[in-house]
């Protein structure tokens, strides 16, 4: 409970920041840059040596892709039946597929599941969603706004991530053992995300609806937060896996919309206020829907 509180409190604080004319209007992107840089590369660096390597940890990466291209294929299908037009489609083809399983995800995964799962969200993210914002991501926005994308620039973006550096460097170190105190500064460093995340998302949080959009904009929502993590639980349930990386995945599927996906598709002017509005609504309601998922599973 202190956890969502923390998540809810800062939430508001960035929301209150947004009217505060005295803070310069890159204050967002400096909180987003720690973020990156900073904070979740030393989680990454803290979680991931308490990681037992067994078939669990191959879920979260093999349901993260399969989630990824079932949302796909009802988003294509969905689109052409409803004869959106190729902007609109190109923005939900960005929106709904890659969830906001990092930014947003590790933190309530972490309030709900507790530590315990962090490892299972940071494998779902980077290895899954990750990868595929820079790679299906870009493909997407160049395709759909009549690019091409480089697959060297591709290749480029993802090794010169600095989560995706220190995945790899954890990785690389996994059979030795930080000493005590470099664990220590990670983790002292780590716990400054959850809170520095959920200001800086408050503080980018856009409500902008128009009427033309509200069925592309419901399909977009109704499929992020419970189609997606309804199917997840489902194939799981077949597949009778019920342990806590089962349950990260589900959770992991239910997130909003990416919110760097939401900047990818305006930067290529696909349907902006559609992926705006996708974004900001989805993680509105997300802060309930996660819950209520919590509580089913």
């Amino acid at each position: 409970m202190s956890n969502l509180l923390v998540i809810l409190i800062c939430l508001a604080i960035g929301l209150l920041l947004q009217r505060n004319s005295k803070l310069p209007d890159s204050f967002a992107l400096s909180l987003n840059t720690y973020v990156i840089y900073v904070a979740l590369p030393a989680l990454i660096l803290f979680e991931i040596p308490h990681l037992t390597l067994d078939s669990r940890a191959l879920l979260p990466v093999a349901f993260a892709w399969v989630m990824m291209f079932a949302s796909a294929v009802f988003i294509w299908f969905v689109a052409k039946r409803a004869g959106w037009s190729r902007q609109v489609t190109g923005a939900l083809m960005l929106t709904v597929p890659l969830g906001n399983t990092g930014f947003l995800g590790i933190p309530l995964i972490e309030a709900f599941l507790g530590n315990e799962a962090v490892p299972y969200a940071i494998l779902y993210d980077q290895f899954g969603t990750f990868i595929a914002l820079n790679t299906w991501g870009s493909f997407a926005a160049a395709y759909y706004s009549g690019g091409v994308a480089s697959g060297k620039k591709l290749v480029k973006t993802i090794v010169s991530f600095p989560p995706f550096i220190a995945l790899v460097l954890a990785f690389v170190t996994f059979p030795l053992h930080f000493p005590d105190v470099l664990s220590s500064v990670f983790e002292r460093i780590s716990s400054t995300l959850v809170p520095v995340v959920m200001v800086a998302v408050g503080m980018q949080w856009r409500l902008r609806l128009e009427r033309e959009m509200v069925m592309p904009l419901a399909v977009g929502v109704i499929t992020t937060l419970f189609l997606t993590p309804l199917l997840a639980w489902v194939l799981l349930h077949l597949l009778g896996v019920s342990n806590l990386a089962a349950q990260t995945v589900v959770l992991e599927a239910a997130m909003p919309a990416m919110i760097s996906a939401g900047v990818l598709a305006v930067n290529y002017q696909l349907a902006p206020r559609l992926a705006s509005s996708l974004v900001g609504y989805s993680l509105l309601l997300s802060l309930a829907t996660v819950w209520a998922w919590r509580q089913f599973i």
